[in-house]
């Protein structure tokens, strides 16, 4: 978390864009991070991107010609994957082929889902496909496979890059306190009650393979540790739904939105499953814990703690805790001095936008349910979590701390983890997360692989919770480049060296123009040549910049600066094949071993290309007749082939540039003469 994947895919995006103009990319993102990522890729990299929302799309769609496609134009669009896996939004995509394709959080694409098959869909039409998690289901075979085989065709392998904070070099700057919580009488009495129930439901559900009920059991006893008035919410709709008639079919709500809700609210069809066989007898313990947890929510234990804390910090902090209704509860108990901004899973992703905008600029105080834990910036603002309760995993834990505990964090991180004491919290989940934190400081995954399934499983069952047995699925290729990676920062540290000079006294200049300024006391010069492989239509493969150094001005000393420029352009003209030579012989094994893995590469991308012709047009297209409910099918069905055979064709002719045997030429320019002062090494 917080290691620089954006990072990594920008640079990407930048390098596709610099050697091609009129390149397509498209970025599927969590629709509260659109905006981030545009921000990112503007400030680091000079790229402007679309944000492909809905009103995008209409607009785009009432304003272009129908015959043109709105995702079909050049340049690099930002898409919310909900969006993108709607049928009516897919279609248009998959009419088309893209040069990347990259997903970020690609593990909320879970099995089975629509999420999934729409990332898939989009990948078997990319030349590139990167995707980005800082939480891999390791813990879970079939899910890696699933994720690993987005956009996979006929010989194609995924490279898998796995980057800690060990191996980025970056020191451990984060310090964690676990605060106990002294819990009062009556919450004391609401933890028994709600154990001794919960275990009845439990065991009475695996009895009969009742998973709903189960889940059941376990979310009680989440809400329960979160908050007393959480429980009692709960609870109290869970004796509303509780022998009720089943909710009339009602007509589905179009997606119109661009993401589905977030899930930091309780869904009624969980809620309301029944648990005991004997239905008069959980009625009587629902209403004993109602009335304890009322009783409780009065005076809670730890929003009086958290309270006190907050009055005594005095800088910026982020509480996190998993539900809405805690997240309103601490809301209403805090002063309005405060200024408390509130980021939850109701808000749009515009709205959630605006919060994190406020609270980076000014804010002093930010309360957040997970909607706020994957994706967002803010470290500039904050060092400071608080948790208000413990999360059953171990990577969500990681997620919410690394909103502040990330790369560009220039202060300590303090995380403050407010744990109750005589409940789970105490006894299962903090010495979880305490023996997942220290194993993963030895490089060790398996506990922080944990999924919330096992963790509750173990904790309804009273064992202690194991890490996940198995390896991966032999799917994917591991790659370490730390070594080229030192390699090529120590080179071009020295380019940027030369080329920060150059840009300094060649005025004007262009790639191919030998530009001379005079410095005053003149008495060396240096000339920087760019050489570069590149095929017969002028694409750059491979490039490199060489200096060579003379003191052949000593004879020019004293002259008028319009003498000495005239004189060097003329000893640089005399002398150019020379050191033409020396540039090419200098960069003779880069330019070969760059021709070789050129070649290589043309032949795996010809392959890929072929595999993305096969794949067009769009497969759902295919699945509904054409003109069988809407007659502007059939008009548009010219449309789509006529745009269709575009595709192909230019597709055809990727395939014939990438020719194994294609002419590679290098080529040497004079980029700069750089005259004065040189220092001697």
């Amino acid at each position: 978390v917080g290691l620089g994947k954006t990072i990594q895919a920008g640079i990407i995006l930048s390098e596709l864009a610099a050697a091609d103009a009129t390149s397509r990319a498209l970025v599927v993102t969590p629709a509260g991070v659109r905006e981030q990522w545009q921000g990112e890729l503007k400030a680091r990299f000079s790229l402007l991107t679309t944000s492909a929302d809905a009103a995008w799309l209409a607009a785009s769609t009432r304003d272009l010609p129908p015959d043109v496609n709105p995702w079909s134009l050049p340049g690099i669009y930002v898409a919310s994957l909900d969006l993108v896996k709607r049928p009516e939004v897919l279609r248009a995509l998959e009419d088309l082929t893209w040069d990347a394709v990259v997903i970020d959080e690609v593990h909320g694409a879970g099995l089975g889902t629509a999420r999934l098959a729409a990332a898939h869909a989009l990948g078997a039409r990319a030349r590139r496909v990167v995707l980005l998690t800082a939480t891999p289901p390791d813990s879970d075979p079939a899910h890696f496979a699933a994720l690993a085989s987005i956009g996979e065709t006929t010989g194609s392998l995924l490279t898998e890059f796995r980057r800690t904070r060990a191996a980025a070099g970056i020191a451990a700057r984060r310090k964690s306190i676990l605060l106990p919580v002294r819990l009062s009488p009556p919450e004391r009495e609401m933890h028994r009650l709600l154990e001794r129930y919960t275990s009845m439901v439990w065991q009475e559900a695996r009895g009969r393979g009742d998973s709903r009920a189960r889940l059941a059991a376990v979310i009680l006893r989440k809400r329960a540790l979160s908050s007393a008035a959480s429980l009692a919410l709960s609870v109290g709709r869970r004796l509303r739904l509780l022998g009720a008639p089943p909710p009339a079919d009602r007509q589905l709500l179009l997606p119109l939105g661009d993401e589905d809700p977030l899930a930091d609210d309780v869904p009624e069809d969980v809620i309301g499953a029944a648990g005991l066989a004997d239905a008069a007898l959980e009625r009587g313990w629902l209403e004993r814990i109602a009335q304890v947890a009322e009783q409780a929510s009065a005076h809670e234990s730890k929003l009086k703690c958290l309270v006190r804390l907050l009055s005594r910090i005095a800088e910026p902090a982020v509480v996190f805790t998993e539900y809405r209704d805690t997240l309103s509860q601490i809301a209403a108990a805090l002063p309005d001095a405060t200024g408390a901004l509130t980021l939850h899973g109701a808000l749009t992703p515009r709205e959630r936008s605006a919060v994190q905008r406020e609270f980076c600029a000014s804010g002093a105080l930010l309360l957040a349910t997970d909607a706020a834990s994957e994706g967002l910036n803010l470290h500039d603002r904050c060092r400071l979590v608080i948790h208000f309760e413990l999360p059953w995993t171990p990577m969500r834990l990681t997620q919410r701390t690394g909103r502040v505990d990330r790369l560009g964090q220039s202060r300590t991180v303090h995380e403050i983890l407010m744990i109750a004491n005589d409940t789970a919290e105490r006894l299962v989940l903090a010495p979880l997360l305490k023996r997942a934190r220290a194993a993963a400081g030895r490089g060790t995954r398996h506990l922080s692989a944990l999924d919330e399934s096992a963790v509750a499983t173990a904790l309804m069952e009273g064992v202690e919770v194991k890490a996940p047995l198995g390896s991966l699925p032999v799917s994917t290729t591991t790659a370490s480049l730390g070594p080229e990676a030192e390699s090529e920062a120590r080179r071009l540290g020295l380019h940027r060296g030369a080329g920060a000079t150059a840009r300094l006294t060649a005025r004007g200049s262009s790639t191919d123009t030998c530009v001379a300024s005079q410095v005053e006391g003149a008495r060396d010069l240096m000339i920087v040549l760019s050489v570069t492989v590149e095929d017969a239509d002028g694409r750059v493969v491979h490039g490199d910049l060489v200096t060579v150094a003379s003191s052949v001005l000593r004879p020019c000393y004293g002259r008028r600066p319009r003498d000495v420029m005239t004189w060097t352009a003329r000893m640089v003209e005399r002398h150019g094949q020379s050191i033409r030579r020396h540039a090419r012989q200098h960069c003779s094994g880069s330019c070969e071993e760059a021709m070789v893995l050129y070649r290589e590469q043309a032949a795996a991308e010809a392959a890929r290309e072929r595999a993305i012709s096969a794949a067009l047009p769009s497969a759902s297209r295919a699945l509904v007749q054409v003109g069988l409910f809407d007659r502007r099918a059939i008009l548009h069905a010219d449309v789509r082939r006529h745009q269709g055979r575009l595709v192909s064709a230019d597709t055809q002719a990727r395939i014939l540039a990438l020719r194994e045997n294609v002419a590679l030429l290098t080529v040497v320019r004079i980029v700069g003469i750089l005259m004065g002062r040189q220092r001697r090494r």
